[in-house]
């Protein structure tokens, strides 16, 4: 087996929100984090830049993290071959978008995926270590992740997402879901 075709581990899960954070606001932002961190990334990220910086933060370290993914990792997410590309668009979105949540599941992430006419929705259950993710920037990560995937498999169209709700109460059967609209804005 090669090694790149193994799940991901949770640490590279937060090496990947890591270096998108670094990506994004650049070197002397992520070493100023880290020099003052009290705790993880996921919690000094709202605590220095609030809720709504830090979620956009995660949700472009998200982005940035799908070229990383499948440049690392084609045979894993099985999204290489000609005939995945030569599926009609629509089919190739969804049976990508299956891969890749079931790529997320072998990595430790509990997410599950609804398909309806009009939207594709994933719950998300658990995510990664480390857990204590007070502004639910996993959530926003995975959001971005989807979004710059289907961007990739859809020719460069930009499929919105529709929504992202997260429960106040971790314990809740749907922590997150995410919402993303099956027509793309052009």
């Amino acid at each position: 087996m090669n090694p790149n075709d193994r799940p991901l581990p949770s640490e590279t899960w937060y090496a990947l929100l890591r270096q998108g954070v670094e990506t994004v606001a650049g070197k002397a932002v992520l070493a100023a984090l880290e020099a003052e961190a009290s705790a993880s990334l996921l919690e000094d990220l709202p605590r220095r830049y609030g809720p709504p910086t830090a979620q956009g933060l995660a949700w472009r370290a998200g982005r940035v993290a799908w070229n990383d993914l499948r440049r690392h990792n084609p045979a894993a997410l099985g999204l290489e071959g000609l005939e995945y590309w030569l599926l009609p668009p629509r089919r190739r979105l969804s049976q990508g978008l299956r891969a890749l949540v079931a790529f997320c599941q072998a990595g430790g992430w509990g997410v599950s995926l609804e398909e309806t006419a009009h939207e594709w929705r994933l719950d998300l259950h658990t995510v990664p270590a480390p857990n204590a993710d007070p502004a639910h920037l996993w959530c926003w990560f995975l959001a971005g992740l989807v979004q710059e995937f289907l961007a990739w498999a859809g020719g460069a169209r930009v499929y919105p997402l529709r929504g992202l709700t997260c429960a106040t109460n971790p314990t809740a059967r749907y922590p997150c879901r995410l919402s993303l609209g099956r027509e793309p804005l052009d």
